[in-house]
């Protein structure tokens, strides 16, 4: 044991600092509002995790990214018992073992020096532990990249080709993480190629290189297979990349933000709808039906059609990018990396701009040096300098974001580490010459790399103050998050998301004066804005204004025939008025626009068992249920089907679900109390009930009038 840490003392060391800093930013950052409720990409790996457990593991479609952490992450929820915070902390373990794998690479092609310094600038390097926190597929795809290519280094004289596949495998399992790195397996297979210099003859040279790309197709096959059976379509990963490289190469992009003519990608638009509306907009220029495959086909044609239609813009587009892709501005999504300092004193030291923006902005200048300094042992290097080129492009045909270009931190920072040893190496040996060409390099690009252009290097107050009022209103903070939406309205005044669901928190409160000024304020800035009058329709329904309630509801689904929810709230406004007739339309359109949708059914059952037809409500809610978990509401009308036509045990076993969902649910305990008095069980059994839901309203009249019967 002493022989062993005595030998790994170093990558166990910077190993474990990782995870400490990490935990520590993990405790003090969990006062962020949004720290256990995930938002954007956040939210579909945990919603995609958490269906993975709960109701269908292989999933019903093509996947639509890269499956891997999804499956990595429903692993770390189903053995937390989904907890966020240990989810979150046990995800750290990975980027430890990327720091020690960071040292090890320096260590085995530069030096230890190099290496433990370039180890703990990873441990340290406050964007990584930014990121490393969240349910982003970053943290692991830069882990098994880091372990590919160490263990293409320490193999790179080994002819057993059992290590090459095995490699090729982890290069596998990263694309099934990120498809993206299938840009740069080739250049490895070349990299090969040239490594085994003893290897005579073409043919015999390309066996290392075909067995890696065996083990990559290895391992992205069954994924490949999968997506076949489920769609009856080959395809490869996932069926994102067609409308991502869209987004990054059409008439509106400018780099840093997803941008697109046919789709408003902005806040009006939840994360989880995002997949629904380029699929209508694809339709909808297509003029027909499009399989995912088809949809993704069609993205892709028209972003070439860009580019070769207007190449002088698509050219300057990606020289932006280019800039974008090295300065040292962290371009933040899924939250602001530099407001997220206010949450944490460490982080608050690790990332910050003051004339520089550190640590990408000192880092990058570093690396050139590293580059430059480096560039004699080229070929000794040439996989870290294939890497960092390589990748580049992988990411400026896409998006610049601070998250997207994390896979070239752990090489620039071994780059970083060699130039400043370099510089200091070249100054004890009073190389007078050589320290001021490396210093006049890190000049330059320092200055370079910590300007701004364009319209990057601002933040974005209003989207941090409406990402956090959506925080506060999903922990049920309603107080804090109208502050919130008021402050994101003072950066933008016009907004009708903002303007819509300050409403809809003011409604909830019972300010329902202040809530239809919103509203109005809403419709004022986009006439069109269909949930604006779905919310209206609920604040004149809770007024008892049928009417109104009818027209707005109607005005909504006219405006958007695909917001299900109004169509719902429709029926429910027809069904308190026994327009049964009506309401059976509104719930059968919901279910038309929205088929996989739990809702529609639960309300047609509920509904047919007014109208006594109880096959037809047993039958809609078994399909409901099969959709989704049942809500205490739903339970009791399910229960109800059962009451009426006197099924006991049925009816009482529903009732008690809806009591497993919702403990304070009063008409569970009514109806339990019900049950048991007409079926005959013994009275207590109703009492008890009764005397439960009385105790959260006394002035229940109908358990007050049942309880005097039993007695």
């Amino acid at each position: 044991m002493t022989s062993f840490l005595k030998k790994y003392k170093w990558p166990l060391a910077i190993s474990l600092a990782a995870f400490l800093i990490r935990v520590i930013y993990l405790v003090q950052y969990r006062s962020n509002p949004s720290f256990y409720f995930p938002m954007v990409d956040e939210l579909w790996h945990f919603n995609w995790a958490r269906e993975i457990i709960t109701s269908s593991f292989w999933g019903n479609e093509a996947y639509f990214r890269g499956p891997l952490y999804p499956y990595f992450l429903a692993f770390l929820l189903k053995i937390t018992g989904s907890s966020i915070f240990w989810s979150r902390l046990l995800q750290e373990i990975v980027p430890s073992l990327s720091a020690a794998l960071v040292f090890l690479i320096g260590n085995r092609l530069f030096s230890k020096k190099i290496g433990i310094i370039a180890g703990f600038g990873f441990a340290l390097y406050g964007t990584m532990i930014f990121y490393d926190a969240m349910f982003l597929l970053e943290v692991l795809f830069v882990f098994l990249v880091l372990l590919a290519v160490y263990l293409m280094i320490i193999s790179q004289s080994d002819i057993d080709w059992r290590k090459w596949l095995l490699i090729g495998f982890i290069m596998g399992l990263a694309a099934i993480t990120r498809p993206n790195i299938l840009l740069i397996v080739p250049l490895f297979m070349i990299w090969i190629y040239w490594s085994f210099k003893e290897i005579k003859g073409f043919a015999r040279k390309m066996i290392l290189p075909l067995i890696l790309a065996i083990g990559t197709v290895v391992a992205i096959f069954p994924v490949t297979l999968r997506n076949y059976l489920v769609t009856g379509e080959a395809i490869l990963i996932s069926s994102q990349g067609g409308v991502n490289f869209y987004i990054g190469n059409n008439p509106d992009a400018e780099g840093l933000t997803m941008l697109m003519p046919e789709v408003k990608l902005d806040e009006s638009l939840p994360w989880t709808e995002f997949n629904a509306a380029t699929r209508a907009a694809a339709e909808k220029e297509a003029g027909k039906k499009l399989t995912v495959g088809q949809e993704s086909s069609f993205w892709t044609k028209k972003a070439e059609h860009f580019i070769f239609s207007q190449p002088g813009k698509f050219i300057s587009l990606t020289f932006k990018k280019l800039i974008y892709l090295f300065l040292g501005f962290e371009n933040s999504d899924n939250g602001d990396i530099y407001f997220s300092r206010n949450f944490s004193s460490l982080f608050s030291i690790l990332l910050w701009h003051k004339l520089i923006y550190f640590p990408f902005g000192l880092i990058f200048p570093l690396a050139v040096v590293g580059m430059v300094e480096g560039w004699k042992r080229r070929r000794d290097l040439a996989l870290l300098y294939i890497f960092v080129i390589g990748y580049v492009p992988t990411v400026i045909l896409f998006l610049v974001t601070a998250r997207h270009r994390l896979p070239l931190i752990p090489f620039l920072l071994l780059f970083a580490a060699l130039g400043a040893v370099g510089i200091w190496e070249h100054w004890k040996k009073k190389e007078k010459r050589r320290v001021a060409f490396y210093g006049a390099i890190f000049l330059v690009f320092l200055v370079l790399s910590n300007r701004t252009y364009f319209d990057i290097g601002f933040q974005n107050e209003a989207q941090i103050h409406f990402n956090l009022a959506l925080s506060y209103e999903r922990q049920g903070n309603l107080p804090e998050a109208e502050k919130e939406y008021k402050l994101a309205l003072e950066n933008n005044p016009l907004s009708a998301t903002v303007l819509n669901n300050l409403g809809y928190v003011q409604f909830r409160q019972g300010k329902l004066n202040d809530a239809m000024a919103s509203y109005d304020r809403a419709i004022q800035a986009d006439p069109k804005y269909a949930e604006t009058y779905n919310n209206m329709g609920m604040l004149y329904e809770m007024r008892q204004d049928f009417a109104g309630a009818e027209q707005a509801y109607k005005k909504a689904v006219n405006l958007d025939p695909q917001l299900y929810q109004a169509f719902l709230n429709l029926g429910d406004v027809y069904l308190e008025q026994n327009e049964y007739i009506k309401a059976e339309v509104a719930y059968l359109q919901a279910r038309e626009t929205a088929p996989k949708n739990k809702e529609p059914y639960f309300k047609l059952g509920a509904l047919y068992g007014r109208k006594q037809e109880y096959q037809k409500a047993e039958e809609a809610f078994r399909t409901g249920n099969m959709l989704g978990q049942p809500s205490a509401f739903d339970y009791v009308n399910w229960g109800n089907i059962y009451y009426a036509t006197g099924q006991a045990a049925k009816a009482i076993s529903f009732y008690k679900s809806a009591l497993q969902n919702d403990s304070t649910f009063l008409q569970a305990y009514y109806n339990l109390g019900l049950a048991f008095q007409r079926f005959n069980y013994p009275a207590d059994s109703a009492k008890l009930y009764l005397n439960k839901a009385l105790r959260i309203n006394p002035q229940y009249e109908p358990a007050k009038r049942l309880m005097e019967q039993i007695k």
